[in-house]
């Protein structure tokens, strides 16, 4: 704490001293009143035309030359060795689709792809925004910074896009709050060659910076709605559909509802402020029965900025993004679960501008959360009669409940310092240096509310009595008591008799079955309190054609205990004046470390059985193998990613083409090992086996005109990763045994488990089918989630008086996919699991395996301005997806399922 104190200290006082030797050096430089002023822009050119003087007049005290700044046009790709894309405000608004997310805009550049949950048919309505991969990382692996204050939750690891209705966890996003376009002025996105100044990522990167006020005050509001009757959908039907049910589409309407106000308050001080609010209603079949799902997502915006001096700037901000979702499992019967989210921030900014350079010190806290609210029981009953909601979907169980309430939230505080000391020295080239510190608090907490059980296993048992257990026991029950019937008849009922069967059977209203096996999750509460340290220095050296920027970054925090050194090196030679070739090798550090500890903090699932005597079921007692596993992470190193880059940038019919290569080299990466402890307690300790290698050619042509600009890329990327990052087989087969009965090979919680189905062609060309028992762990790895190998973008937007419009065109590659589906699969454990209990069969929800094709996206937009007599306007707008109408092949060609077609939203806004 000493340490970061005196770093506090010796940089105020390196501003606040310069600030008087500033003022008296102004006044050495006061150019007399006859100078000239600067001219206006004229032909690409600014032209400064200051008189000039020698030491000895007396017109003036300082020599000023003759400068020309010759103007280009602006175009997304960099013009530096930094592999950075930046958006402007006139882009952002053009490209305003769907909920207008951050998200939403930047996977039109080379190397972001979309997760594939984008596009399908729950999309329409979801309020969150899609996660996207930027060269090849996950979405939580890549950095979120807005106005330099960090959007990163570190509550999700991107664990809500195979399952939104999580056992163990909350369905969060990889960003703490979904900022609006509208509120920013420009994004920045880097896919390599990431200056020293950035860490904790071992993806990409993206900067937004939202508005400061202007001069004049502006005011606006808008609304944009999409619903149900604005929305195609496709359906598709399994080939063993019965015919039975048709597919219904869902009723919904989406709303978006925007206000700003951005004004001077006084000649040096401004105010800017936004609200949003986006609110989604649908409706869902679940088992038969139509119902509405909600969610809600408010955005607010409120920043404060003073010129204190020319040279120094104040900046206030605060930021408040929460979101709800009422959900339900559309599969499980009493599945509802409500879900809060999102975040806030607040930032303190103070921006000085010194004679020996620039000093930018920032302070910020930040929280969000991540919290559940649902049933405490999960039941996978047999589908039978008394449980027979299961055959809605064709499914052998039918499921019911909820995993039990579950409260996250993060806590962050953090101090920063910038320095740029331009021109520092001039020696072997021209250097500019730049140099800072960050230290970082954060605390991250795991609550579980009440105590969840899961209940796998159902033993079918019609002689069963209760015995007073009501919640996870079902008797058998008929319409009639059989005693009457059997009275009735004058005999007794024959079930080996054909019509003696149907009479039972016609009678019968439930089967009698129970479970013999659960899984309690005790409440409980974990915390993870992590501190975090980086330094960094980075030297850009400018020769006449060549710039060189050499880097290092130290990380540091206080749980893996790793000193990691981060070299960045990058080289831009401009050969001829625009022909640009560009290398970069690179090393970025992973900072995903609260869920680490979090894990090696939280209690595992306790196993309890019960037998049956007399047809009764006895008392919950722990079982041989009582508890689940626990994390242990010691000696873990931290993940990191290498990077080698090489491009080619030239002119190109107006506009700049670019060539680029980029290969990560992703080591380190943590796997999960299997073991026990002195004490028989399962473990699954940290490793560091795991790795994974991505490479990508882009090739990219963008410009912008006088009233348009187009955009232009194709990549080509492979990402492969090890099999050391699995966890691998799951069970054990009993040799000798026809009817396929398998054992666990270790203490898996049964919500982690599911079954993925494969189907392949022998020589004969017979189709066989296998099932393989894995973690939902690896089948995330199995997934390749936004991993196509081919895709391109294309994408334009002009303006022609009142009227604008934009179009966005994107093709994604085929790539083998994971398809969820509504089924099960069960295993039958070989050997009883306690005395007086009989084998069961656990069952488990099956993912399909199979090819997804290519296909193409258009979308578009079209603005017309209305020009008030007050210098204010009305804006009428259309924005539509999927304009062909083209399939997404999100429903795979073994299942029934809706696809999204076209849609489109209509708005209106207001601008003064």
């Amino acid at each position: 704490m000493k340490v970061y104190i005196m770093l506090g200290m010796v940089s105020f006082m390196l501003a606040m001293p310069t600030s008087l030797a500033q003022e008296v050096n102004k006044e050495n430089r006061v150019i007399k009143a006859n100078s000239s002023p600067l001219e206006t822009f004229e032909n690409g050119v600014y032209i400064a035309n200051k008189k000039s003087c020698t030491k000895q007049s007396d017109e003036c005290e300082l020599y000023i030359e003759h400068i020309e700044v010759v103007g280009s046009n602006f175009t997304p790709i960099s013009t530096s060795a930094e592999g950075v894309y930046t958006l402007d405000k006139k882009m952002l608004k053009e490209y305003l689709f769907g909920n207008g997310n951050l998200n939403d805009v930047i996977a039109l550049l080379p190397g972001v792809q979309y997760s594939e949950s984008a596009y399908s048919a729950s999309q329409v309505t979801n309020i969150k925004p899609s996660e996207v991969s930027i060269s090849g990382a996950q979405g939580y692996q890549s950095g979120y910074q807005i106005d330099g204050v960090s959007n990163n939750s570190r509550l999700s690891t991107g664990n809500a896009q195979v399952d939104r209705n999580l056992a163990n966890d909350v369905s969060g996003h990889s960003q703490e709050a979904f900022v609006n376009l509208k509120i920013l002025e420009q994004v920045e996105v880097y896919d390599s060659n990431i200056p020293a100044k950035y860490g904790q990522f071992s993806g990409g990167l993206v900067l937004a910076k939202t508005q400061n006020a202007g001069n004049k005050t502006r005011y606006g509001i808008s609304y944009r709605q999409t619903a149900d009757q604005y929305v195609e959908y496709h359906k598709f039907y399994a080939p063993d559909y019965s015919g039975e049910d048709i597919l219904e589409t869902a009723t919904f309407n989406k709303k978006d509802f925007n206000a700003y106000l951005s004004m001077p308050v006084s000649q040096n001080s401004g105010i800017v402020a936004q609200l949003q609010v986006l609110k989604s209603k649908e409706s869902l079949n679940q088992l038969g029965t139509l119902r509405e799902q909600k969610q809600t997502n408010y955005n607010g915006l409120l920043k404060y900025h003073h010129d204190i001096t020319p040279e120094d700037q104040l900046i206030f901000r605060y930021l408040h993004a929460p979101y709800q979702g009422l959900y339900f499992d559309v599969n499980a019967l009493n599945s509802d679960y409500d879900i809060d989210g999102g975040g806030q921030s607040f930032m303190a900014q103070w921006q000085a501008d010194r004679n020996w350079g620039y000093m930018d010190t920032q302070l910020d806290w930040r929280q969000s959360q991540n919290t559940k609210d649902t049933r405490s029981a999960w039941y996978v009953w047999a589908n039978i009669p008394g449980k027979r909601w299961g055959e809605y979907n064709g499914s052998t169980s039918s499921l019911e409940g909820g995993y039990g309430d579950i409260k996250k939230t993060q806590d962050t505080y953090s101090f920063k310092q910038d320095f740029e000391l331009p021109s520092l020295w001039k020696g072997f080239g021209f250097h500019d240096l730049s140099f800072g510190f960050q230290v970082e608090y954060q605390q991250t907490v795991f609550d579980r509310l009440e105590d969840s059980v899961v209940y796998n296993g159902s033993v079918i048992s019609p002689e069963i009595a209760c015995n007073g257990y009501a919640n996870d026991c079902i008797e058998t029950t008929f319409k009639r008591p059989l005693e009457v019937i059997e009275a009735e008849r004058g005999n007794p009922l024959d079930l080996s008799n054909a019509a003696d069967f149907l009479l039972y059977q016609d009678n019968l209203l439930t089967t009698g079955q129970l479970f013999q096996t659960r899984q309690v999750s005790v409440k409980s509460r974990a915390k993870a309190d992590i501190s975090y340290f980086s330094t960094y220095a980075e030297d850009a050296i400018t020769f006449k054609d060549v710039q060189v920027a050499i880097g290092v970054r130290y990380d540091y925090n206080d749980f893996f205990k790793n000193h990691n050194i981060a070299p960045r090196f990058r080289v831009n030679y401009e050969f001829i004046d625009g022909y640009q070739l560009i290398f970069g090798t690179n090393r970025y550090y992973q900072s995903d470390l609260a869920s680490y500890k979090l894990n090696q903090a939280m209690q595992p699932v306790n196993n309890e059985v019960r037998s049956i005597l007399n047809n009764r079921p006895q008392q919950w007692k722990a079982a041989l193998l009582k508890k689940g596993y626990l994390y242990e992470y010691k000696d873990t190193k931290t993940p990191f990613s290498d990077e080698l880059t090489v491009a080619y940038r030239q002119p190109l019919l107006g506009g700049t083409a670019e060539v680029k290569w980029i290969n990560r080299a992703n080591k380190n990466s943590i796997n999960r090992i299997k073991g026990y402890n002195d004490s028989g307690e399962a473990i699954l300790y940290a490793g560091n086996d795991g790795n994974n290698d991505y490479s990508r050619w882009s090739v990219s042509w963008m410009a912008q005109f006088s009233n348009q600009h187009i955009e232009f890329n194709i990549s080509h990327a492979s990402n492969t990763t090890s099999r050391k990052n699995f966890d691998g087989d799951t069970t054990i087969e009993d040799a000798g045994d026809n009817l396929s009965t398998k054992t666990l090979n270790y203490n898996y919680d049964d919500s982690e488990l599911v079954f993925l189905r494969t189907d392949k062609k022998n020589e004969k060309n017979e189709l066989t089918t296998y099932y393989e028992l894995i973690t939902r762990h690896d089948i995330t790895l199995e997934s390749q989630d936004a991993n196509r190998p081919i895709v391109a973008n294309l994408s334009w937007g002009g303006n022609w008086g009142a009227w604008g419009l934009s179009a966005y065109a994107r093709y994604n590659g085929k790539q083998d996919a994971i398809y969820p589906t509504s089924q099960t699969n069960s295993i039958k454990e070989a050997t009883s699991i306690c005395d007086g209990c009989a084998p069961i069969k656990r069952e488990y929800s099956v993912y399909r395996l199979s090819e997804r094709p290519g296909f193409w996206l258009l979308s578009g937009s079209v603005r017309y301005d209305w020009q008030l007599p007050d210098e204010s306007k009305i804006t009428l707008s259309f924005d539509g997806e999927n304009l062909l109408n083209k399939r997404t092949y999100q429903v795979s060609p073994y299942t029934t399922g809706l696809e999204l077609g076209r849609r489109f939203w209509l708005g209106i806004s207001y601008d003064y």
